[in-house]
């Protein structure tokens, strides 16, 4: 029990994913704060499953029997696949801890930019946090994650399949890829 509190307490300070102790149906996590996303997905049945310090929750979204995306949905009205397991999710987010940082400050959405710049987050999160490399592979290992070949294209490749994933709020409009977002905003303020 204590080494399950230990891991808990690495995923929500080291990876700023809190884990809930029993998931949440969506009807449940409605909320009338502005701070808290409130949402539905069309089509399926979802469960939050945790959340990040920002007010943001990670969702899984099951279609069908055999069809699950798990989702990050934040304050700001974007949301994210990031993964199609509990698993592959974590996964994703052990590699990739500033993975939300990654997604806002690549406007371009190309994939080399935001390795380039993945390189440069990697570096600052270790400096910063000598023990992320080793607190990673603990989790990895103990959790038993798939380990990611290339973390910064499945990232990419499930922000840009955003699209194809409908979440509303309850007022009607839609949840957006940050990648989707960032491009339209370049768009807009270039004149196009």
């Amino acid at each position: 029990m204590r080494r399950l509190l230990e891991v808990r307490e690495v995923l929500m300070f080291s990876f700023d994913f809190e884990i809930l102790e029993h998931g949440l149906a969506a009807e449940e996590y409605a909320t009338p704060s502005r701070w808290l996303p409130a949402f539905v997905v069309p089509g399926a049945t979802t469960a939050v499953l945790g959340r990040d310090a920002m007010g943001g929750v990670y969702v899984a979204c099951r279609f069908s029997e055999e069809r699950l995306r798990c989702v990050h949905l934040d304050t700001r009205g974007y949301a994210v696949p990031l993964g199609e397991s509990l698993e592959g999710l974590l996964a994703l987010v052990l590699a990739l801890p500033y993975w939300q940082e990654l997604l806002l400050a690549c406007p371009s959405g190309k994939l080399e930019d935001m390795r380039a710049l993945a390189l440069r987050l990697e570096q600052e999160v270790c400096d910063e946090l000598p023990a992320m490399p080793l607190a990673r592979d603990d989790l990895r290992r103990f959790l038993e994650l798939p380990e990611l070949n290339d973390p910064v294209r499945q990232l990419h490749e499930l922000a840009v399949e955003q699209a194809q994933l409908v979440v509303l709020s309850p007022n009607g409009w839609h949840y957006d890829s940050p990648i989707a977002s960032s491009r339209l905003s370049a768009r807009v303020g270039s004149g196009e």
